[in-house]
């Protein structure tokens, strides 16, 4: 299995496999040794922009309408009267050519962002317009783009510079900042480029595979997921001769998104079955509000009108601590899952209440909502009275580990939830003592005998019990795994977009 998988916001619904290519945008340091008077600054400037307006004109006429759009409106900005007006004020002031374009374009790029979310995406364009007037000022050239095919790793990439890859080799784009209705997301979905925003920890040479279907980037994957993923990409193509019509499970798709809905519908899911809204809060000073919330999981839930969509309350992951929480004592299990957030209740109750309401706003749409790594049959109980209490009507636990699939807890637990979801990953490492920093999980490692036999016992009580069972770890998108479960009595498999069409095949036959 993968040393790493990453999770982001997907773009677009393709798929690339290739060697990360690590590149740093343009971010100019201004220098002070222009000290030539105010006039002559503003000369140089002047030229500079109107070297960078050339450069837009002649990309926005290679490019497809909506870029072109983006490209003509970067380019009308550099010659807004504010703007010049600020860079001219710092002239007076004495500062240098370079510092004057600095300033002016980080105060506009600073207003705009102060007006919003929608904002401050298109905050970015400004700030990468200032680093290519700053980058003609001081006749710095330009990064040259590896010839062979590449997935650009970094940290943004601006509209600029996504014009100047279109004529690249690159195959795939990962960002660490960005969202996915910015004007780079806008451009990479247009381009048909498989994209991630929202993922980091990757590093140069590194072979990574793109899957903008469920926003992951598995880093180093090993040969079998290598495998699993071209055969993917052949067999995408042929995604409409595809049904899930008569196949002895329901199909689920795992999100990390509500961009990542339209993706999951054109691959043929009947639903949601893993929705993660962990991406809502990694980055943020403090919790999203409730508004924020109510309308990520609206965009969601409007997708999927007469679909089931099962969402998984925040999971938090020590590899990536949010400030705004109160970590919890040692432990096997401290500071993950609903232990975690118990330490936190607020943050979880805002959460429930930013569903319910969602729910609420679209009825035709049924919402499941569940705990991650449930680890007793109290925590069980306290999450679904909780999330009751707010309305929701179908509320479930993940079993993510050995200790509750001991038959009298998964028995107490059964007793309490609706449904249950069994992810295989977590499972699979603390039932084997598995090192989850630093092993990788292979596919194998699911269908050994110890973790099987845990597996087959959850779904077994969950039919006895008469109550849906599903799976939604990896292991779920590998066929010869996915055909054990069946057999077990699973009612549902949850995986990435892209791997429905090939395990879909694999049933059929």
């Amino acid at each position: 299995m993968s040393e790493r998988v990453l999770v982001g916001a997907g773009v677009g619904t393709g798929i690339a496999i290739g060697r990360a290519f690590k590149y740093a945008s343009a971010k100019y340091v201004p220098w002070d040794s222009d000290k030539a008077g105010s006039a002559r600054g503003l000369m140089a400037i002047s030229a500079a922009i109107a070297q960078v307006e050339k450069d837009l004109g002649q990309s926005a006429k290679n490019a497809d309408p909506e870029a072109a759009s983006i490209l003509e409106a970067m380019k009308l900005t550099l010659s807004d009267a504010s703007l010049l007006a600020g860079i001219k004020e710092r002239l007076a002031d004495g500062a240098n050519s370079q510092r004057a374009v600095s300033g002016a374009f980080a105060g506009a790029a600073k207003a705009l962002a102060s007006l919003g979310e929608y904002f401050a995406a298109r905050a970015t364009d400004i700030e990468e317009l200032g680093n290519r007037v700053i980058q003609v000022l001081s006749g710095e050239g330009q990064v040259d783009f590896p010839t062979e095919p590449f997935i650009l790793v970094a940290d943004s990439v601006g509209p600029l510079e996504m014009s100047r890859l279109a004529n690249s080799s690159i195959v795939g784009l990962i960002t660490s900042t960005g969202s996915a209705t910015s004007h780079t997301a806008i451009l990479a979905r247009a381009a048909n480029l498989p994209t991630v925003v929202g993922s980091e920890f990757i590093q140069p040479e590194d072979q990574v595979i793109v899957d903008s279907s469920s926003g992951q980037v598995l880093v180093n994957p090993d040969q079998a997921e290598l495998k699993q993923y071209r055969e993917a990409v052949t067999k995408s193509s042929q995604l409409d001769q595809l049904s899930t019509v008569g196949l002895p499970v329901d199909l689920y798709a795992n999100l990390g998104s509500s961009s990542e809905a339209e993706s999951a519908l054109a691959f043929g899911a009947q639903g949601v079955g893993l929705f993660r809204t962990e991406l809502l809060f990694l980055g943020e000073k403090q919790a999203p509000s409730l508004e924020k919330q109510i309308l990520e999981y609206s965009r969601l839930l409007s997708a999927f009108p007469s679909k089931r969509v099962i969402v998984r309350v925040l999971d938090l992951d020590t590899d990536k601590p949010l400030p705004f929480l109160t970590l919890t004592e040692s432990g096997k299990y401290a500071n993950r899952g609903f232990q975690a957030l118990l330490a936190n209740i607020e943050v979880l109750e805002t959460q429930l209440e930013a569903l319910a309401e969602s729910s609420r706003r679209y009825l035709e749409t049924e919402l499941w909502v569940m705990a991650p790594m449930i680890t007793s049959s109290k925590h069980a109980k306290a999450f679904v009275d909780l999330a009751k209490s707010y309305g929701l009507k179908n509320v479930g636990v993940m079993i993510e580990v050995p200790e509750v699939c001991q038959q009298e807890v998964l028995d107490e637990i059964l007793e309490t939830v609706d449904f249950v979801s069994i992810g295989t990953n977590d499972l699979t490492q603390y039932t084997l003592n598995l090192d989850r920093v630093n092993s990788a999980i292979a596919l194998s490692d699911v269908r050994k005998p110890e973790v099987l036999g845990l597996i087959e016992r959850v779904v077994s009580s969950s039919r006895e019990a008469s109550k849906p069972v599903g799976i939604c770890g990896e292991a779920a998108g590998d066929p010869e795994s996915a055909k054990l479960f069946i057999e077990y009595g699973v009612t549902s498999l949850s995986l990435s977009p892209a791997l429905l069409p090939s395990l879909v095949r694999a049933l059929r036959n």
